[in-house]
């Protein structure tokens, strides 16, 4: 008697536990897509997208995006956004101003390597930004 319930109680779990333990473990540990980190601004509908590389053409993880802008009236409004890449090395700023003050420009950092690209709304409101900071590259 004891045999056959342990019998039956050993079908159950096989044929019970494999449906529901699905839902606890996830068959796959990567994500599919990685998460590009994004800036909002707030101040437009402008954006910039930027892929950051290294000499060898691999992503740069962290490195730091930096703009200041003046826009309004007479330039009385300021915006300021910085954010790092993830480890694909893109990174995307929304919200920037359709009309700047002066001139601007991004600052593209990562240990001790610096780029500047330049920022114009009027000519490319929605820019696409490849950039490679090579080996003892210094400013621009």
């Amino acid at each position: 008697m004891r045999t056959s319930l342990r019998m039956w109680l050993a079908v159950l779990v096989v044929v019970l536990v494999p449906p529901f333990a699905r839902g606890f473990f996830n068959e796959s540990q990567a994500p599919s897509t990685p998460e590009i980190p994004v800036a909002k601004g707030g101040a437009g509908s402008c954006s910039a997208d930027f892929v950051v590389r290294d000499s060898a053409g691999k992503g740069v993880y962290d490195a730091k995006i930096g703009i200041q802008v003046q826009y309004g009236f007479f330039g009385a409004r300021k915006l300021g956004l910085t954010i790092g890449t993830n480890y694909e090395g893109k990174a995307r700023m929304e919200g920037l101003p359709e009309k700047i003050k002066n001139p601007s420009e991004f600052k593209i950092t990562h240990a001790g390597q610096n780029k500047s690209v330049p920022f114009d709304p009027l000519t490319n409101c929605h820019s696409q930004n490849e950039v490679t900071l090579a080996e003892g590259q210094g400013t621009r």
